[in-house]
């Protein structure tokens, strides 16, 4: 154990994790040339545009805390690129020439957003799950929570109602699932509906400008920060409120949610977001660290860069007891951490902004951003957190998908 590092309430020792990577030694071949991936296998999906060599060193520190923690487990982890001649281009993996996979603009390379890569992110993560089932997650996700007893127990076990996880915006009406942590078995029938949905928007299309008033999603409601959620006002005042933009950027979070509040001939959206789905609250069990600080990233920042403190010593003052809370209740509380990258959505310089413009800020031995590092890889929650009761919530959209495709 590293000096200072010590053992969170509420959390056991893990026994199975990898020593830490040597920073000078080149990356693990099992993560830059894993074997293919198979149909149901225990498989964690990623992409990076330009490669995981590329990756900020702040991200690919997140990346190594995966494979050291899951690939003891039977877990590979795949960081697929839109890199020529790559191994790991999405392109070996999926169809990319196919209209029912991806559209136009992807297969032309004709994406012409301010944002592509990340439009390119988007697109490649039904198909993927889709054709193998496993887990999807943004490379931006601190993981807290224990995959593998999520998957073994509840997604790919036959005897588990569940073949979804995922986190949610809000309640509803306003439920809404996100896109940036998701797993599924093959063939989903959420993530299959979701698809068809996205692609019809993208038809003829080279970019998302306009594709929340679309008929097939202008039933959901408007990306928004949830109403519930204590922000301090001069903060929320920078949000996004009920912003178009913000809801083109995110379209395919739109496109789940018309599949959840669609019922069709075959389908019910509402039934199965109840009974198929494990949903967690993106804003209780992604977003513990912000709501302590007050969705203040340099906050954060200035306190989880701090020497740690012996609890409840004379050196541990109301900054660093405030710090060990934050990290204690991360640990206990979160699936998952969500680093925001995002100034105009967070309304001001987020702690993943900052991590990356302080190069190793996120890891320094013996401060608190250290111990949650050390946290995430060497301990287990001993009571993984509750998943969300979803509650009777009505349809918006009534009728035959295939009559608006």
């Amino acid at each position: 154990m590293s000096i200072g590092y010590l053992q969170i309430p509420g959390t056991s020792p893990l026994t199975t994790t990898l020593p830490p990577l040597s920073t000078d030694a080149p990356l693990p071949p099992a993560l830059t040339s894993p074997s293919p991936p198979s149909v149901g296998a225990k498989q964690i999906f990623a992409f990076w545009h330009s490669g995981i060599h590329s990756i900020p060193p702040y991200l690919l520190r997140e990346i190594t805390s995966w494979y050291r923690r899951y690939s003891p487990l039977g877990w590979t982890i795949y960081i697929f690129d839109n890199v020529p001649d790559s191994s790991l281009n999405i392109s070996r993996y999926i169809n990319t020439t196919d209209p029912l996979l991806v559209p136009a603009a992807f297969a032309n390379g004709t994406i012409d957003s301010a944002s592509p890569y990340h439009h390119t992110s988007d697109l490649i993560r039904f198909p993927l799950l889709l054709r193998y089932g496993g887990i999807y997650l943004d490379v931006t996700l601190l993981q807290i929570g224990d995959l593998d007893w999520l998957w073994t127990k509840h997604i790919s076990n036959p005897a588990s109602p569940y073949d979804f996880a995922g986190f949610t915006m809000s309640s509803p009406p306003d439920l809404q699932i996100v896109n940036f942590a998701m797993a599924s078995t093959p063939n989903n029938p959420l993530v299959s509906r979701a698809l068809q949905i996205l692609l019809k928007l993208w038809e003829g299309k080279t970019n998302t400008s306009g594709m929340h008033a679309q008929s097939i999603v202008s039933h959901v409601p408007l990306m928004r920060v949830p109403p519930d959620v204590n922000i301090p006002a001069d903060i929320r005042a920078k949000m996004p409120e009920g912003d178009p933009e913000m809801t083109d950027y995110a379209i395919q979070i739109q496109c789940l949610g018309a599949a959840e509040r669609w019922i069709d001939d075959d389908w019910n959206g509402p039934e199965y977001t109840r009974e198929k789905c494990w949903l967690y609250s993106m804003v209780d069990r992604a977003y513990i660290p912000e709501q302590m600080a007050g969705w203040s990233g340099q906050r954060l920042f200035d306190l989880l860069s701090q020497r740690i403190a012996e609890p409840n010593s004379a050196m541990e003052t109301e900054s660093h007891k405030f710090a060990r809370q934050i990290v204690e209740e991360t640990v206990t509380g979160s699936w998952v951490w969500k680093l925001g990258n995002s100034e105009d959505m967070f309304g001001g310089p987020t702690l993943g902004l900052l991590w990356r413009r302080n190069e190793g800020s996120d890891c320094v031995e013996g401060t608190y951003a250290g111990w949650l590092r050390w946290a995430e890889v060497n301990l287990r929650q001993e009571r993984p957190p509750e998943k969300m009761e979803v509650p009777v919530f009505e349809a918006s959209m009534r009728g035959k998908l295939s009559d608006q495709l």
